[in-house]
């Protein structure tokens, strides 16, 4: 695997978490909001990471001249989607006082868990700085190979 692989893999990685601590935030800064701009409580959004094969020219010729067993071994990234819950996924709750409650006294708030959004975010950070720390290590690794010359 060549540093340029290793450097696109770990850019994916901190592209998709960065995607995702944005998607929580969202999400945990809208808990109470009734009512959005089409009227509708909140819709909860949701990252959903997929692979994708980190199409590099010399991978994708060894793969072909048979120098891999299989097309397993092609190195693999990630890519995000950010997806949005189903706008009738809510939770009613009684406010008879809220301005947008409804003529029993509900209020549709957005199916948001402060907890389980709180360690997504923690768990997103955490995953961008092992990214980081990989993207940093290999460019110390770049650095150094060519200072090899120098001795």
């Amino acid at each position: 695997m060549s540093l340029f692989t290793i450097f696109k893999i770990a850019s994916q990685g901190m592209t998709s978490q960065r995607e995702r601590l944005e998607a929580a935030s969202a999400n945990l800064a809208n808990a109470n909001s009734t009512r959005s701009a089409t009227g509708k409580p909140f819709q909860r959004r949701d990252v959903i990471f997929t692979s994708q094969d980190v199409n590099e020219n010399w991978q994708l010729s060894a793969a072909q001249s048979g120098l891999f067993d299989s097309p397993d071994t092609l190195s693999q990234g990630v890519k995000s989607e950010v997806v949005l819950a189903d706008e009738n996924q809510f939770v009613m709750q009684y406010q008879p006082g809220h301005p947008d409650a409804d003529a029993n006294g509900y209020v549709k708030m957005p199916d948001v868990d402060p907890l389980e959004e709180t360690v997504n975010m923690m768990s997103a950070a955490r995953s961008f700085e092992a990214n980081s720390t990989v993207f940093n290590t290999a460019k110390e690794l770049a650095r150094i190979s060519l200072n090899l010359g120098d001795a």
